[in-house]
């Protein structure tokens, strides 16, 4: 299917230790999930976005982006397609006005499609289950005009149907970081994690290699806090395992409220 990766900082950080140098670095992930890969961020609360429909391993902009894009929220994705094919249309995130989301798993698509309003089925430029996905939830809050019950009610819908897979996604407004676990099978693998990163006296983040025993460096920012939500744990570090089922609500103080969603 696909990996996430999502982060939310109290400073505008880059992800290039992550991405590129962690003991387990997100861009392998790309080697099973080769269908396409992407970015998005914010600069001035205004969205950002960079895609491509090749692996992230076969990429030179991936490193590119890895380094230069500094931001409080980022979100990446790499792409494992079910039926539409790899383009840059069809890879994840997917950004609507300041909204940014990317998922894991697969839905009806023409179930969720017929329940659109014509303001969002003009929106949609791939061909994915997920970007329907997107704009059904971005529907369900409109009209619930609360983003968790538009969340909640968005769900509901699509267990209803009983043709969906895994429902994880990263969906973000700009402020807030959100994040679903819920699939229909295989809890194993719609597995996602959550870390929290607190300032550190030396400016260096560090941790030793599982493999290699290696000490991994990367520099902070003075003060710098971050949370980071992974499909994977990348690092040594103390992952916590995001209960299924479970919203996770990430504001700009990086409080963390979980909420029982299904």
């Amino acid at each position: 299917m696909c990996r996430l990766f999502g982060l939310i900082a109290n400073k505008p950080v880059d992800v290039e230790f992550s991405l590129l140098k962690a003991d387990k670095p997100f861009r392998s992930l790309g080697e099973d999930n080769p269908d396409g890969w992407g970015i998005g961020w914010y600069v001035d609360n205004k969205v950002k976005i960079f895609r491509e429909g090749i692996s992230a391993m076969d990429s030179e902009n991936f490193s590119l982006q890895a380094k230069d894009v500094k931001s409080k929220i980022i979100i990446v994705h790499v792409r494992k397609g079910t039926e539409a094919h790899p383009s840059k249309e069809n890879s994840h995130p997917f950004q609507y006005k300041n909204w940014l989301f990317a998922h894991n798993g697969s839905v009806d698509w023409n179930y969720l499609f017929s329940l659109l309003i014509d303001e969002y089925r003009k929106e949609i430029k791939g061909q994915t289950d997920s970007e329907v996905y997107f704009y059904w939830i971005l529907q369900c809050i409109e009209e619930s005009k609360d983003v968790i019950e538009g969340i909640k009610k968005s769900i509901d819908e699509i267990k209803k149907s009983k043709s969906y897979t895994g429902l994880n996604f990263l969906l973000s407004d700009g402020k807030c970081l959100y994040s679903l676990r819920y699939s229909s099978y295989s809890k194993d693998y719609y597995s996602l994690w959550l870390l929290k990163r607190e300032p550190s006296e030396s400016g260096l983040f560090e941790f030793r290699s599982k493999d290699t025993s290696a000490l991994l460096q990367s520099k902070a920012l003075k003060g710098e806090r971050a949370i980071l939500v992974c499909s994977e744990k990348l690092t040594e570090e103390k992952w916590e395992e995001i209960e299924f089922g479970k919203l996770l609500i990430i504001d700009p103080n990086l409080d963390v409220k979980e909420v029982r969603i299904v």
